[in-house]
């Protein structure tokens, strides 16, 4: 197949929404279709006995349904952190092998979450011994779930992975070897990552509640007061607040980075960008 014929399906999902863009790859990229669909949870459905996702793959197959999408699309999808429990592995003073590692992680979740993470699908950052690997579970019933819509459609199915790793990966220039903190402000989360020398060291999700810069500020007023890091940098990544102002925080120099990808003016789409 010619590389001109191929179709890429990029989705982002998160629990109260689904966007997606279906974009042509070649020598002349271009955006094909995008879609997205809002459905905030209510308390009701909050209570069920469900899985978190199970609402969020239904309204990802009525989307595809509604669209002419051809067969052997090459499909990414980008799991918001709702869908991601995040873990950072202290370095270790002996080389583990890859299923050494994965078998350390393993423990180490059931440790904190118990018997459940027996179902759970993880991903491990590849880094040295001596470093902290940064860890990432996700329901494995929600891959199987997700591989059954792309064999319904007849998609490629070539990646489902945190918007943690796509974020990360396409701001490492911008990031370079800084030490302090990085901050990605998704729909309903807010990460704060622990930089050393431009190296992912930790990892903490919080649930966003009406205005995120006043909980990033209570946040960031207590990690002063904690924390012995003494490079009180704060680099910002909020591709759905591009044109919000940040806000100072004192004690604390307050940087406003991003992708340089501005074709998704739709702030619904934001979360693709570091994905294009």
């Amino acid at each position: 197949m010619s590389l001109l014929s191929v179709n890429q399906l990029l989705v982002v999902l998160g629990t109260e929404s689904v966007a997606l863009v279906n974009r042509s790859l070649g020598l002349r990229r271009r955006i094909v279709d995008q879609k997205h669909v809002l459905f905030p949870q209510q308390l009701d459905e909050l209570k069920r006995e469900t899985p978190i996702w199970l609402q969020t793959t239904n309204r990802l197959d009525a989307l595809l349904a509604s669209m002419q999408v051809k067969p052997k699309t090459q499909l990414n999808i980008i799991l918001a952190s709702d869908f991601v429990r995040y873990l950072a592995l202290p370095p270790q003073q002996i080389y583990m092998s890859g299923t050494e590692k994965l078998a350390y992680a393993l423990a180490a979740y059931r440790e904190i979450h118990g018997a459940v993470v027996d179902g759970w699908e993880m991903k491990l950052h590849d880094v040295p011994a001596h470093q902290t690997t940064i860890a990432a579970a996700i329901d494995g019933k929600l891959i199987e779930v997700l591989k059954q819509i792309a064999l319904k459609y007849q998609l490629k199915l070539i990646s489902v992975k945190p918007y943690l790793m796509s974020a990360f990966n396409c701001l490492t220039s911008q990031i370079g070897k800084k030490n302090g903190y990085l901050v990605i402000v998704e729909f309903n989360r807010l990460l704060l990552i622990n930089l050393d020398k431009g190296r992912c060291i930790n990892v903490r999700s919080f649930t966003l509640g009406s205005d995120w810069q006043v909980e990033l500020k209570n946040l960031m007023m207590r990690e002063l007061l904690l924390s012995e890091n003494k490079d009180q940098e704060i680099l910002v990544y909020a591709p759905v607040q591009k044109n919000i102002p940040l806000n100072a925080i004192e004690g604390w120099q307050v940087k406003r980075i991003g992708t340089l990808k501005n074709v998704l003016s739709n702030y619904h789409f934001a979360m693709l960008e570091a994905a294009l």
